[in-house]
């Protein structure tokens, strides 16, 4: 289905006028009362998720959480780069967080085009990346599990993690089933 650019904003001003005045929905406390809390007092994830852009895939949905519960990555293809790495180490050094999971998910869009070699413009620095980690997989879940260890590989690569990783900071991978809503993790 498109929609026109006033009817997508009009859903964004509709849901969060509903946002604003909901105590709890199935995510999760998201009431005022939290978001005061954490304005006041800062969040305090308990996880990193580094995940696709993909709309199908929503971590505060997937894992059921709140305002300040996760801090969220995302990027096409669940790869990461300068910007990327930078907010992790971010979350791990100063926001305390213990745990990084790397999540791709089935019927991904980039590991499709890195598969079939089909992108332009902007989107090739991501496709040569999930290339580069794939070496010619072409059976796009197991592309994307190759892509995510690829991505684990590049996260352990930080001088901060390496540290961190030595004390009680734990990374784990994980493929989100688009067809089920159900999150494989990796040993």
């Amino acid at each position: 289905m498109i929609v026109s650019p006033n009817l997508a904003l009009s859903w964004l001003k509709e849901g969060n006028e509903a946002y604003i005045n909901s105590e709890k929905n199935h995510l999760g406390d998201i009431s005022l009362e939290k978001r005061l809390h954490t304005h006041k007092h800062g969040q305090n994830p308990y996880a990193v998720i580094v995940t696709c852009s993909d709309s199908r895939v929503i971590p505060e949905s997937i894992f059921m959480a709140g305002i300040g519960d996760l801090f969220v990555i995302r990027l096409a293809g669940n790869v990461v780069a300068d910007f990327g790495m930078g907010s992790i180490e971010y979350a791990i050094d100063h926001l305390n967080c213990k745990l990084i999971v790397v999540m791709g998910h089935t019927m991904c869009g980039a590991i499709h085009s890195a598969i079939e070699d089909s992108h332009s413009n902007y989107i090739s620095s991501i496709i040569k990346e999930i290339q580069f980690a794939i070496k010619g997989e072409k059976d796009n879940t197991n592309a994307a599990k190759i892509n995510v260890l690829n991505t684990i590989n590049k996260i352990k690569s930080s001088e901060i993690i390496k540290e961190k990783l030595k004390d009680d900071l734990k990374i784990v991978g994980a493929m989100y089933h688009t067809h089920s809503g159900h999150v494989e993790f990796y040993k």
